[in-house]
């Protein structure tokens, strides 16, 4: 492989992986449902679970997980892991993994740092002081130092990852080498507007994401 990529699941988190490799939850969340594809590409795929002291019951999780330190470990630790047989290790998350991938970013140098890090769809902004951001939630944005990608959908209706949030953001990474924005089109959306099967979740143009997004990490390796 040409590198490594970590791909980071919104929603719960929950992956509730089976000893034997199997995926038991959230399965159909844009990443995790186009990892092979990354792996096609030519990178190392990495589709890490939560730890189990942050799951509660059958489905849900402890509160305020992905900005805790104790998950940036855990992300770390696979950062590290993959650095042991690859060069470069790229840090991808979506929606609410927006949070997971900010945490780590700001937290790590050396070997558990990723080298860049890519945010699709992502709880960017504070939209009403209620639901967790990126901007109020993990904070010190300065510390993001590395290339950055954005991603969205221009017709993204979900109302914690507004279009209009991304340039905003993007304005506040002051230290990182570089932020490119990408928006994207086209489609269909069903169901919940902030679910996977909508423009929120790129249904229907998974390949152009996967390309989209392997092409900028081409760039930076």
């Amino acid at each position: 492989p040409k590198a490594a990529v970590i791909l980071i699941a919104g929603g719960t988190g929950r992956l509730d992986i089976s000893p034997d490799g199997r995926i038991g939850s959230n399965g159909g969340n844009q990443l995790i449902r186009t990892r092979e594809d990354y792996a096609r590409a030519g990178f190392l795929v990495a589709v890490p679970d939560i730890a189990d002291d942050f799951k509660v019951g059958g489905k849900n999780v402890a509160n305020n997980y992905r900005w805790s330190p104790e998950h940036a470990q855990d992300i770390g630790a696979v950062v590290a892991w993959l650095r042991s047989k690859v060069s470069i290790v790229h840090l991808i998350g979506t929606s609410r993994g927006a949070l997971t991938v900010g945490n780590a970013a700001v937290r790590f140098e050396g070997p558990q740092r990723p080298d860049t890090i890519v945010i699709t769809s992502g709880m960017l902004m504070d939209v009403n002081g209620k639901q967790p951001s990126v901007e109020r939630s993990v904070g010190r944005l300065g510390k993001i130092t590395m290339p950055v990608l954005l991603m969205f959908h221009e017709r993204d209706q979900c109302f914690v990852s507004p279009p209009d949030k991304v340039m905003p953001f993007k304005a506040l990474l002051t230290q990182a080498a570089s932020v490119d924005v990408v928006s994207l089109s086209g489609g269909t959306t069903k169901g919940d507007p902030c679910e996977a099967q909508s423009y929120h979740g790129y249904l229907g143009i998974d390949g152009e994401v996967v390309k989209s997004v392997t092409g900028w990490l081409d760039k930076h390796q």
